[in-house]
């Protein structure tokens, strides 16, 4: 880790004020990181000191020991820390990764006895990203943090999937009805329906909020279901109610939560939830008269997540529609009405021309929803 130039009475203050992450026995070459940060692990490497109080994410990728320019995927995990916070992980060389097993109170009281002696092996946390760390993670609560991480607490840039079925032998494919491997395959199509079908491992996966398939109430009419169709207020109550009844930001949380994990954390899987989630949340016409501060602060997270994604990110490689320009088009067509409070009404008008300026954004076309929107009936229900 490269030195950083600080106060020396600062340094002082936060030597003992800051939380501690040791990491012993970390390969030397191994891409390491904490939030906005990545550096390659020295010979003298035992982790990183005076971090702040709060949520950080850890993140590391193992090299290949014949050519150190050759990394893995990126793993990651989170990590709530407290004023003078002590911990300790190890490098699990077979698994190579960190094993993420709470150290003894023992080995604890031990360390921190000598930690003015670990001092020079250890990096000082990088304060002038803190404020950007910040403002993509201050609604990231510990609760929220720990309902999603996964039960292993390690994110993984490639999901360790299992087969569903058992397929290595002979006898396994024969009870699937599946042919030997060696069989000749006919068609794409033959070879493709032979691959044994996965699932992800137990414990491994972000337990993000399972998005409604379904965006009505059941028993709604054809009028109704219409209607939920274009404003989505109906399924963001049920995804707020799932997980967040008593605290609805937490949402906003979730959002973060999976920005960050796609950002840092090289996720894809967490993008595509971010999205969907997104959607909801512009697409509540309903919701967003009524939840002023929810939607006030919504604004505030995207403005800084939009800070770090590059304009044409969100540009379909197939269609080359933007997704958010549409999405972002529908939530300016409700905020600009005057039945919305003054105040999200004007930070809306804000954000819009910010995005205009810097992205070149046009969002004064019409808005898709204004297109007649053909939805699916659940079956046996008839029009009039």
């Amino acid at each position: 880790m490269a030195e950083m130039q600080i106060n020396p009475d600062l340094a002082k203050r936060l030597f003992f004020e800051g939380a501690t992450v040791v990491i012993l026995n970390m390969p030397e070459g191994t891409e390491f990181g904490i939030d906005y940060n990545t550096w390659h692990v020295g010979p003298r490497f035992r982790g990183v000191k005076m971090i702040p109080p709060g949520i950080h994410f850890f993140h590391y990728s193992s090299v290949n020991r014949c050519n150190t320019k050759e990394t893995g995927p990126r793993t990651g995990f989170f990590l709530s820390l407290q004023q003078r916070d002590l911990q300790i992980l190890h490098w699990n060389s077979s698994n190579e990764e960190v094993d993420l097993t709470p150290a003894s109170e023992e080995e604890i009281e031990i360390m921190r006895s000598n930690l003015q002696e670990m001092d020079k092996f250890l990096g000082p946390y990088p304060y002038e990203t803190l404020k950007k760390w910040i403002s993509l993670t201050n609604f990231i609560s510990e609760p929220v943090m720990k309902k999603l991480q996964p039960e292993s607490g390690q994110i993984c840039a490639f999901s360790e999937v299992l087969p569903v079925l058992a397929g290595k032998h002979t006898k396994d494919r024969a009870e699937q009805n599946l042919p030997p491997y060696d069989t000749e395959c006919k068609s794409y199509a033959e070879g493709l329906a032979r691959l044994p079908k996965m699932k992800l491992k137990a414990g491994t996966e972000i337990r993000f909020t399972e998005m409604p398939k379904q965006m009505y109430p059941d028993g709604a009419t054809p009028e109704e279901i219409t209607r939920h169709s274009m404003d989505l207020s109906y399924a963001l109550e049920t995804v707020i109610n799932k997980r967040y009844s008593s605290q609805p930001q937490d949402v906003l949380a979730e959002l973060q939560f999976a920005f960050i994990c796609f950002l840092i954390g090289n996720v894809y899987d967490a993008f595509e939830h971010w999205k969907k989630l997104l959607n909801v949340l512009c697409r509540s016409e309903d919701a967003i008269g009524k939840q002023q501060v929810l939607y006030t602060n919504l604004i505030s997270v995207l403005y800084h997540q939009l800070g770090e994604i590059p304009a044409d990110f969100f540009v379909d490689i197939v269609s080359q529609d933007n997704f958010l320009t549409s999405t972002l088009q529908v939530f300016f067509s409700y905020t600009c009405s005057s039945t919305i409070d003054r105040t999200l009404r004007k930070k809306a008008e804000k954000f819009k021309a910010h995005l205009t300026k810097k992205f070149k954004w046009d969002f004064e076309a019409e808005p898709d929803d204004c297109a007649p929107v053909v939805v699916e009936l659940p079956e046996g229900v008839l029009l009039d």
